[in-house]
């Protein structure tokens, strides 16, 4: 009987969970061969200071006063997860950067970047590397823009370059 009844709750834990985060993300359809991410490939205690668990982040990336959504998603054939980003102007998902293997999802998350001043990783003096694509020491946002991490690792911002219309990273920290 306790074990059914642990059973239950467990099922129940994961049940809404799992509604709490598809309501956090819009109904908007993901794209072909994506998903979103099950409890277990998103565990970590770290993740449990976040409402939507550092894996979707709305916010208008793009400056025109509209809510955007970004969101780490799942692709199980090649067992990697990726960032996507859907523009409230488009309405459909845009793959940003490199996908990396699902392993790394449990120490990965992103988070909401106010609009400010930034020292990137080139200012902060952390070698040449940092340096190497003539990134700016500062980084000035006009708009929101997503945090890009690892668990008590490196940092990136991801933003919208208005100029270029696309998404654009810089590494804060490493």
């Amino acid at each position: 009987m306790i074990s059914n009844e642990l059973s239950f709750r467990a099922k129940r834990g994961i049940c809404i969970f799992l509604t709490v985060l598809s309501g956090i993300a819009d109904a908007q359809e993901l794209p072909s061969g994506w998903r979103r991410p099950i409890p277990a490939e998103a565990s970590g205690k770290w993740r449990q200071k976040s409402r939507s668990r550092f894996l979707v982040v709305k916010g208008d990336f793009d400056g025109d006063g509209k809510p955007d959504t970004a969101e780490l998603l799942v692709n199980l054939s090649s067992n990697e997860f990726a960032l996507f980003v859907s523009l409230s102007s488009t309405q459909k998902w845009q793959l940003v950067g490199k996908s990396a293997d699902i392993k790394k999802l449990t120490s990965f998350g992103i988070d909401l970047v106010k609009p400010g001043e930034y020292k990137t990783a080139c200012g902060k003096g952390y070698g040449d590397y940092a340096c190497a694509h003539g990134e700016p020491d500062v980084l000035k946002l006009s708009s929101s823009a997503i945090d890009s991490f690892y668990s008590e690792s490196s940092d990136s911002i991801v933003y919208w370059d208005a100029g270029t219309k696309v998404f654009r990273e810089i590494l804060i920290s490493d």
